[in-house]
């Protein structure tokens, strides 16, 4: 895994992990409040009919308490049951009858389905009163809000991670151009060095190398500015000029000795630098897709520039790709990230680029300017 990678899987994981906590900061406090405030009234209310109960069994004789217990079978209270009774006998009860807990503590149980707090009481003279408040959908709505806020904190975070991968490719997208943009310039002038270094060359032959070092690196700082800021598609990045056609082909021919030009096109207007970046890409592509030594033309007509290769050529779900790596599922193609670089080139000069290809047979790739008369 890349650092870039990594870094982005961590910075995910923070971000989930600080949602997540401050979730639970707020959800877990509102929880328990409304816990406590649902015990609080059942142990309100449990308090009320026990005080109730005892007051009026102290007046009554022990015989009659039974009778008059069943006056309490009619209470009602928001969902609260309860049973009055004296040792294994059950005087009265509501339904259902709430269970035995231990006196005087809140439970929470649950029964047939639902959620039951229950409190147990113990009156004058041996008589148990058992209390029970159905809290199914409190439990349910702290639950529902559990659940939203868990998948809150999903989508959230979903979006984070979507929004710093699109910073990333923006920031990483033209540093990933540059770097392969910056092969071929570095390639010629590491040649040039080498040979200016190694072999015995005359002054003619010195001068020649020397003056390619100079113009790679010149192209090498063009490169640098202008893709760095290609991605935003400025104004001020593209700045046209007359090109002469057969000269740019003869530089060409310069770092690809194998590249046969047929050039019917004197002069176009573009970027200079960008234009020798997208023809230098379909032609890099073009070399590597061939036998070694095997040529590669240009074709230069007015509003067409092609690049035929008689190479391996393209499979359809790869020809799928270059001619769309914006809708298309990115499968292992051989021009790796010179393909969307040399659409987004040619789409800066209102031109269009077109792949045609046959497994065996080799490609052209087809450079057609909207003004054929430029």
């Amino acid at each position: 895994m890349k650092l870039r990678q990594k870094s982005y899987l961590w910075t995910v994981l923070l971000v989930a992990a600080v949602l997540f906590v401050s979730m639970l900061c707020l959800v877990i406090p509102n929880i328990r409040m409304t816990i406590g405030s649902v015990e609080s009234r059942a142990l309100g209310e449990e308090k009320a009919l026990a005080l109730s109960v005892d007051g009026l069994f102290e007046k009554i004789p022990d015989e009659a308490r039974k009778k008059y217990a069943r006056g309490y079978a009619v209470y009602d209270s928001g969902g609260a049951t309860f049973a009055l009774g004296k040792g294994r006998e059950t005087w009265v009860a509501t339904e259902p009858v709430p269970p035995e807990t231990e006196v005087g503590k809140v439970r929470w149980i649950t029964r047939d389905g639902r959620t039951v707090l229950t409190i147990t009481d113990t009156l004058s003279d041996g008589v148990w009163l058992r209390y029970g408040l159905d809290t199914t959908e409190v439990v349910q709505r702290l639950t529902w809000q559990a659940i939203g806020s868990t998948l809150l904190c999903t989508l959230l975070t979903c979006g984070v991670a979507a929004a710093l991968y699109v910073m990333q490719e923006r920031i990483n997208r033209p540093v990933e151009r540059l770097a392969h943009e910056l092969r071929t310039p570095l390639t010629v002038i590491r040649g040039y060095g080498e040979l200016l270094e190694r072999a015995k060359l005359t002054p003619e032959q010195q001068h020649t190398a020397a003056s390619y070092i100079v113009s790679e690196s010149e192209r090498l700082g063009e490169i640098s500015q202008k893709l760095l800021t290609l991605a935003d598609a400025r104004k001020n990045v593209f700045r046209p000029e007359r090109v002469d056609l057969a000269a740019l082909a003869a530089h060409l021919r310069q770092t690809y000795p194998t590249l046969e030009t047929d050039v019917q096109w004197n002069e176009l207007t573009a970027d200079r630098a960008l234009m020798l970046s997208l023809l230098g890409n379909l032609i890099g592509n073009a070399v590597k897709a061939s036998a070694p030594g095997s040529p590669v033309l240009l074709n230069a007509s007015p509003g067409v520039i092609e690049i035929v290769d008689r190479g391996s050529g393209m499979t359809p779900e790869q020809l799928r790709y270059v001619n769309d790596p914006t809708h298309a599922r990115n499968p292992s193609v051989r021009s790796g990230l010179g393909v969307p670089l040399c659409h987004e080139i040619a789409a800066l000069h209102g031109a269009t680029l077109r792949y045609t290809s046959e497994p065996g047979k080799g490609t052209t790739a087809t450079v057609k300017f909207a003004d054929a008369a430029q």
